[in-house]
């Protein structure tokens, strides 16, 4: 689309131009590239917008040599403009791509310089996990059955374990005092099993490890029992076995429910598991980017990283003049 004076003075943002300088003119379409940069608006996502951000970008070389020719007085408004440049049109990612090499190698040069003065530097705290709500939490604890299953467990651990205790007690005091701190640990891992979120506040993963071994143990039990009790025809045989999954089953629904119900309220919409992290930013683009981009070879980059690599050399390639 041509562009024509109107535009060129709306797109320069020039409020009033009979204070406007020739020499002026080059400061000013370095502040208007800046402006409308499309890498400004590449965090939106938003095409449209970023190809009006591209279409102003490639407009404001002609802007300035409209508004160059005016004040000197070869150009009238109204009039047809003809730039006076006679290179060939390219895009600007073409031109950035071609000259990447030459601007990476100068970032590069003065990469160590920019750290050591900290120039356009700030400290930005990124947030890297927005973590969890304890209640969703709950809810998943809930569905996993966790505790039902630790209530199982409980009960054929009890069994076993209560009947070897008594026989080795029976064989050696010392031998049966072993055998019943494993039934003791053996019940306290289902009681953090059927805690919950004991698999949260549990942190030390050892202790979670242990704890889930004993629980399956006492589940080893009880599917061992479930095989043989298929063979039985004796209906009190199989409730002997089935009996303790119908009372975790009543257990989690009668008693653990109300209480997970109630544990919701309490804890309402806390958030857990947030993290966060202090990341050095440079010209507005984190350290470890910029890294990236000096480094990335030009020919492999996007579009989106061509328009970044120029920002940055805008921004950062006037150290020297400025410290």
């Amino acid at each position: 689309m041509e562009l024509i004076f109107d535009q060129a003075i709306e797109l320069l943002e020039i409020a009033d131009i009979s204070k406007l300088k020739i020499e002026d003119i080059p400061q000013l379409e370095k502040k208007m590239k800046k402006r409308w940069h499309p890498d400004k608006v590449a965090h939106l996502q938003d095409s449209a917008i970023t190809q009006e951000y591209t279409v102003k970008f490639q407009q404001i070389e002609t802007a300035c040599q409209m508004v160059y020719s005016y004040i000197e007085g070869t150009y009238q408004a109204g009039e047809a403009f003809t730039q006076t440049s006679s290179k060939v049109h390219e895009e600007p990612e073409e031109i950035i791509r071609k000259n990447a090499p030459d601007i990476q190698s100068t970032l590069k040069n003065l990469w160590n310089l920019i750290k050591e003065k900290k120039y356009k530097w700030l400290v930005k705290e990124i947030l890297l996990s927005d973590g969890f709500k304890l209640k969703d939490l709950l809810q998943e604890d809930f569905k996993e059955d966790l505790a039902m299953l630790s209530v199982i467990s409980f009960f054929y651990g009890l069994i076993f374990l209560g009947i070897l205790t008594a026989i080795a007690g029976a064989i050696n005091s010392v031998f049966g005092t072993i055998v019943g701190i494993i039934w003791l640990l053996q019940a306290i891992s289902c009681f953090l099993g059927f805690a919950p979120l004991s698999r949260f506040w549990l942190k030390n993963d050892q202790v979670q490890d242990v704890m889930l071994k004993f629980i399956n143990f006492g589940l080893g039990i009880y599917n061992w029992a479930e095989e043989q009790g298929q063979t039985s025809a004796n209906v009190w045989v199989l409730l002997f076995i089935r009996l303790p999954v119908l009372f975790a089953k009543v257990v989690k629904y009668i008693i653990l429910f109300p209480l997970y119900e109630l544990a919701k309220v309490f804890i309402g919409d806390k958030v857990v598991g947030v993290v966060k992290q202090n990341v050095n930013y440079y010209a507005d683009f984190a350290e470890w980017y910029v890294d990236e981009l000096i480094n990335k070879n030009p020919n492999e980059m996007t579009s989106e990283e061509l328009f970044h690599l120029s920002y940055l050399y805008s921004e950062l390639g006037d150290v020297k003049s400025k410290i």
